[in-house]
């Protein structure tokens, strides 16, 4: 029968260890190379960084000339990641200068040709590339046809931030090219988001497109702009208002939105009628709309309202009975004395509450 002597069992243990040890020691040694050659990527990166900083702080004040290492410069041309990285720190830059500053961000785009590159790295369809490439482009004091084509074309685009930095970059450059772009888009677009990008639009031109829009479209996209309207508090004409009143008059949410955007006294003969509707949405923004620009003579409609079964109608009921000019608010609180409603007398009473403390 075969058997291991005690030398023979040391020596295999013993190799056995010496080859785990090399091994470990091997491992080590990778992973130390491993660790210092990422270490110095790092670092490289880091320098890169602090080179391009540099320049766009540079580039910001007018005394300082625009010179360009050429190694950077060429790295900047040839590699995509620094490349989106300078665009979008210099994008970032915009948020904060103006005047020389921005002059000086636009010259060092000029000198590194910012958008024959871009609309280079627009060919692809990377998402994004893309994104970072149209707020850049948005960024640019002036843009080329070819430009202004291919945002355009990114209004199509299958990804809806795509979409959104196309228009936007689209807004600021060209409004009456990106507007109609832009309205035909809003059924995925967050009213908010909406609103920020329309703030780049001269108010005038707004008004016009957005008012031909609501009423050549669909009562919900009528609803959606009249929404996004008011968040903007676009001034809309009598004659408008009456327009969408007409034709959308069997629309409870674009009436009520519509109703939302009264700002004048001369339709307040339209806003009585609509704050005795049966329907809550349209009597609630009757009420609003009717505390807003009552006439002494709303008086009594309001003290009617006070008692409505909806709490939004008799909240606005009662700011627009204590918020007159020259209320009284001790002789209504009186009067509501007489009122059988217990939640019209509480309502009256918190309202109140609230003015004279100033929470309202």
């Amino acid at each position: 029968m075969f058997a291991i002597t005690s030398e023979q069992m040391f020596t295999i243990i013993s190799s056995i260890a010496l080859f785990i040890l090399v091994a470990v020691l091997f491992t080590l040694v990778v992973l130390f190379y491993l660790r210092r050659q990422h270490q110095q990527r790092q670092d490289e990166i880091e320098q890169r960084k602090h080179y391009w900083q540099m320049v766009l702080f540079r580039a910001c004040d007018k005394r300082e000339a625009i010179e360009l290492d050429p190694i950077r410069a060429k790295e900047f041309k040839t590699n995509i990641d620094i490349f989106l990285w300078v665009i979008q720190k210099w994008s970032q830059m915009h948020q904060y200068v103006r005047g020389d500053a921005d002059d000086g961000l636009q010259r060092l785009a000029d000198t590194l040709k910012f958008e024959p590159r871009i609309l280079g790295v627009m060919k692809s369809d990377n998402t994004r590339h893309l994104i970072a490439c149209c707020i850049a482009l948005g960024d640019l004091q002036h843009m080329s046809a070819k430009a202004v084509i291919r945002l355009a074309e990114l209004t199509d685009h299958h990804s809806s931030m795509v979409i959104l930095t196309a228009l936007r970059a689209l807004m600021r450059y060209d409004a009456k090219t990106a507007l109609p772009l832009l309205l035909k888009n809003v059924h995925f677009i967050a009213p908010e988001r909406l609103v920020t990008i329309l703030r780049e639009c001269p108010p005038k031109l707004l008004s016009e497109a957005t008012s031909q829009s609501i009423l050549a479209n669909s009562p919900q996209h009528a609803g959606y702009l009249l929404r996004v309207i008011k968040g903007m508090e676009l001034p809309m004409s009598e004659t408008f208002i009456r327009q969408i009143l007409d034709k959308f008059s069997d629309n409870v949410d674009v009436v009520a939105a519509t109703l939302a955007l009264i700002s004048t006294p001369k339709l307040l003969p339209i806003v009585r009628v609509y704050a005795r509707s049966d329907i809550n949405p349209i009597r609630i923004q009757a009420t609003a709309a009717l505390a807003r620009l009552a006439e002494p003579q709303d008086s009594e409609l309001l003290w009617t309202l006070l008692c409505d079964s909806s709490w939004w109608v008799r909240y606005r009921a009662a700011e627009g009975l204590l918020e007159q000019p020259n209320a009284d608010i001790d002789a209504l609180l009186k009067r509501s004395e007489a009122l059988t409603d217990e939640y019209a007398k509480t309502m009256l009473q918190q309202v109140a509450t609230e003015i004279r403390y100033g929470v309202l």
